[in-house]
């Protein structure tokens, strides 16, 4: 019997998940991939500030990344650098006039890389067979029986045709398949000739990646409708009617006072984590906001307020919001320990406010 690795589609991680299918093992994570994608848009704004702060860099500065989105769609550069940084391979156009010849005899190469409207899977020779590995299948399909490699142009043909983008995935260092069960769910070996039950088979997912997949509905947004309050209860403010009779350097006075009130309210106070060496421990890894990385050694009952306090000591004065996850989101519980919370030998995104 031959097991396969496969991984499903998890959010919008198809980029991931594609690696990782032609490589045949887990052999890149989500923080992998963020890290690889965060050096790329270092180097790109570096590159766009050598001649200064033009309106060109202001605009590029505005935006973005151009290498992960909030999703995690990952760019084809995050990819290809993955792939060149650990082992060597290159991912190329087809459609470049060099590879032209590859084109004409896909079966000598390894495997290919396929993209339409931001979704990545592969196809990859394994077992003397070629199978089409998409994510938002229950498992790799075979494509051509073995040895028989005679309808593999069609089938890129047609994709080509279909709009999909085809790589080229050049070089001769390919990784050995990870042995079965290592570093990964069971579930991710699977017997191409006899894949599990899909749970959503009535959706139809198939290689065309039509989207079909039950989606979770939006929240809908609601007005804010209540009676503000004025944070922490502070000193009470004139009202609306009052503030018409002060002078223009009282009412100006007024606003400053009101801007600092709220300023040193929405920082978090510095208060560095105190360690107990004898409890389990966990190493996290901050980003800051020029790129840098400060490694926080914390117990698994620390809080995730303790932490917000220990990292505002990082970057005293700074107002700033705390992202954990993938794709980063605010973390937003306080009380969680850092073991409830998920975050045990996280990276950390911290975002200036």
């Amino acid at each position: 019997m031959v097991w396969l690795y496969h991984e499903r589609q998890e959010a919008a991680l198809c980029g991931q998940h594609c690696l990782n299918n032609l490589l045949q093992g887990p052999f890149f994570t989500t923080g992998d991939l963020a890290d690889i994608a965060a050096a790329l848009d270092h180097q790109e704004r570096r590159l766009m500030m050598e001649a200064g702060m033009t309106d060109e860099a202001r605009a590029f500065m505005s935006q973005g990344s151009s290498n992960v989105d909030e999703q995690g769609n990952f760019s084809i550069q995050v990819l290809s650098t993955a792939l060149s940084n650990m082992f060597g391979l290159v991912l190329e156009d087809s459609r470049r006039a060099e590879n032209k010849s590859i084109m004409q005899r896909p079966d000598a190469q390894t495997g290919f890389v396929l993209n339409r409207h931001s979704h990545w899977y592969c196809l990859r020779k394994l077992d003397n067979s070629w199978y089409s590995c998409n994510s938002t299948a229950m498992g790799p399909e075979k494509l051509t029986t073995s040895g028989n490699f005679s309808g593999l142009n069609t089938i890129l043909r047609d994709l080509t045709s279909d709009n999909w983008t085809v790589f080229v995935v050049k070089g001769d260092k390919w990784p050995a398949p990870a042995a079965r069960n290592a570093g990964a769910p069971a579930s991710n070996w699977v017997d191409p000739n006899n894949l599990p039950r899909d749970p959503n088979d009535e959706m139809a997912f198939g290689n065309g990646y039509g989207g079909n997949a039950p989606r979770k509905e939006e929240p809908k947004f609601t007005a804010f409708t209540g009676q503000g309050q004025t944070l922490g209860g502070g000193t009470k403010r004139p009202a609306t009617a009052d503030m018409a009779n002060l002078s223009e350097e009282e009412q100006l006075a007024m606003a400053l006072s009101l801007s600092q009130d709220l300023a040193k309210q929405a920082r978090t106070p510095g208060q560095a984590l105190v360690v107990d060496e004898a409890a389990p421990t966990t190493t996290l890894q901050v980003r800051m906001a020029d790129g840098s990385r400060k490694v926080v050694k914390a117990n698994h009952t620390h809080t995730v307020e303790q932490l917000k306090h220990h990292v505002a000591t990082l970057a005293p004065g700074v107002s700033f919001t705390l992202k954990g996850g993938f794709p980063p989101k605010p973390l937003e519980d306080d009380a969680l320990t850092l073991a409830d919370a998920k975050l045990l030998n996280e990276a950390l995104v911290f975002c200036p406010q």
